[in-house]
């Protein structure tokens, strides 16, 4: 994974998290010509599903709220690789595969792609720069280097630039008006990317003040829970803390029940369809005592009782995924830095996790 094992700050993620606004432009203007070209073929498709796993399959549930708003009426749906390579849907010609993988090699990804193909689908698949992913699928998209930090940062951001680019693409033939604008991937996220980057000290402090918490939970709607899962997932891949991230209702209905007054809620709350619902929990939470912080956007007000709030730009929600999430891996890193654990290592320092070798499964 990693090939130059750095022992203190700044580590490969830190870099690969700076990294974010400047790739994601990088990115869009790379990959323009090319997903144009795929968006042609598969306008007409019936249905088309986002295929990933762990960090690649948020990525792909991300470009399902993209595609979704910007893709002119496609029916679309992420799908985790396991569970379309082993259980389906069963697909049909009429149908189209994208999948998202960092090093375009992980099984089930491969598998979903090669089953795809088989069935007559045009597949692409979304990956970094120096991976396998020739051959796999009729379009190939390169994103970034390797990143060297087996915690992806900017693979990520980036995937999902180039499915903003598709979601644009067929949404502009679907309706013959452009449904997204070419200045918002181009100044306006990258601006807003660059703006969330602006608040490293303020969540490096409520790191060091939180790093002793029991568990984490990481609550948002709609685009914001995948946030929260992706956050989550940052936080157990770097400091091995319990952290949970899910839905705002999920949290409702069952999981609250387990919360207790050691704990810390982070709660995702930039403007959008699910704010009111996601800051009722913050109530909830002020009735048990649990303490929590709000990352929101510019819209979104203080509250007495709350820890901090952290805002970024306004953006439209379905990009609210990545403008809320840069300072909360920015949070994930601070995490890892005060609990003295190294983010890059994957726990690989430990005998008993190499011993494990978990990415030779992969």
């Amino acid at each position: 994974m990693t090939t130059e094992l750095r022992n203190a700050h700044p580590y490969h993620m830190h870099d690969a998290i700076l990294a974010q606004p400047e790739a994601f432009l990088r990115v869009v203007e790379r990959n323009e010509g090319a997903v144009d070209d795929f968006a042609s073929l598969i306008t007409s498709c019936e249905r088309v599903f986002l295929a990933g796993i762990g960090t690649s399959h948020h990525a792909s549930l991300v470009g399902e709220h993209l595609l979704r708003a910007y893709g002119g009426g496609l029916e679309v749906r992420a799908v985790h690789s396991f569970d379309l390579a082993l259980y389906g849907p069963e697909l049909r010609q009429e149908d189209c595969v994208v999948a998202v993988s960092h090093r375009g090699a992980k099984r089930y990804t491969a598998l979903a792609l090669e089953q795809a193909r088989d069935m007559g689908c045009p597949t692409a698949l979304i990956t970094g720069e120096g991976g396998s992913g020739e051959g796999r699928a009729d379009a190939v998209f390169r994103t970034v280097e390797q990143e060297k930090s087996p915690a992806h940062t900017v693979s990520y951001t980036s995937s999902v630039a180039v499915l903003a680019l598709l979601g644009g693409s067929i949404g502009y033939r679907r309706t013959g008006s452009a449904t997204l604008p070419s200045e918002l991937l181009r100044e306006e996220l990258p601006e807003a990317l660059r703006s969330a980057l602006g608040k490293e000290e303020e969540v490096a402090a409520l790191a060091r003040e939180n790093v002793g918490r029991r568990r984490i939970w990481l609550v948002g709607g709609g685009p914001s829970a995948v946030t929260a899962s992706e956050t989550a997932l940052k936080i157990k891949e770097t400091s091995y803390l319990q952290a949970e991230g899910m839905s705002t209702e999920t949290m409702l209905h069952g999981p609250f029940q387990c919360v207790e007054a050691d704990d810390l809620f982070v709660f995702i709350a930039p403007s959008g369809a699910a704010r009111e619902r996601t800051l009722e929990v913050a109530e909830l939470a002020e009735e048990v005592g649990v303490r929590y912080v709000i990352f929101g956007d510019d819209t979104t007000e203080s509250r007495r009782a709350a820890a901090g709030v952290v805002r970024v730009p306004e953006v439209p929600e379905p990009f609210s995924a990545l403008s809320c999430l840069v300072p909360l891996q920015l949070f994930a890193y601070h995490l890892a830095l005060a609990r003295g654990t190294n983010p890059d290592s994957f726990r690989g320092d430990d005998p008993r996790f190499a011993r494990a070798d978990v990415s030779g499964r992969l």
